[in-house]
């Protein structure tokens, strides 16, 4: 299996950076598995559509260089994994920015006759962290807005079945004990996830 992780402000050593490998090692455990680790800040990812990425959704021009490298990682890769801290009850920018430039007319979506997108049979897991608690993020409805809007409006929009958000709260809240079984849950979930049969992580 060939993972990629795509990592937006969450630098290495960075708590969210440390669940997404606690995940993937988990995941690791049950076979063998390639993994491609990708740091948009470290790679200096623009996430600007610019006007080559607009003249390209119009029909009049190439996809940027930086686009299609991005688009080539996600194709050799059979599971997908966004390690991202939450702002404003979503994305990053930077990983908003990369899916909208990499997630493409013709490619992700909008492909013609019935046709599925190059997404399609991939599985995604997003690796999230909230300053916030359960609390706040159920009482208000956060939960279930970052399921809509990520999950469904992008991932659900773009062919993909089986993504899952899981969500690890309160990183704010000085608990070290609460973090150290974050990055244990991480890594259960991992190993659930390449359990024969297992449907806990799916």
């Amino acid at each position: 299996m060939n993972i990629l992780v795509i990592a937006a402000s969450a630098p290495a050593g960075s708590y969210s950076a440390t669940l997404a490998e606690r995940y993937v090692a988990g995941v690791q455990a049950g076979g063998r598995a390639r993994v491609v680790w990708a740091d948009l800040d470290a790679e200096s990812f623009d996430p600007r559509m610019t006007a080559a990425d607009l003249a390209f959704y119009r029909g009049n021009g190439n996809l940027p260089g930086d686009a299609r490298r991005e688009q080539l990682r996600v194709e050799a890769a059979d599971l997908i994994v966004l390690a991202f801290p939450v702002y404003w009850w979503s994305m990053p920018a930077l990983v908003k920015g990369w899916i909208d430039r990499v997630f493409t007319k013709g490619w992700a979506f909008g492909v013609g006759d019935g046709q599925p997108g190059r997404l399609a049979g991939k599985r995604v897991r997003l690796i999230a962290t909230g300053g916030a608690g359960a609390q706040a993020y159920d009482g208000h409805g956060y939960r279930a807005a970052i399921a809509t809007q990520i999950e469904h409006g992008v991932f659900h929009y773009s062919g993909v079945s089986d993504v899952r958000t899981h969500l690890f709260l309160d990183v704010e809240s000085g608990d070290d004990e609460a973090r150290v079984r974050g990055l244990s849950d991480a890594h259960a979930l991992g190993l659930s996830y390449a359990a024969p049969g297992s449907r806990a992580a799916r």
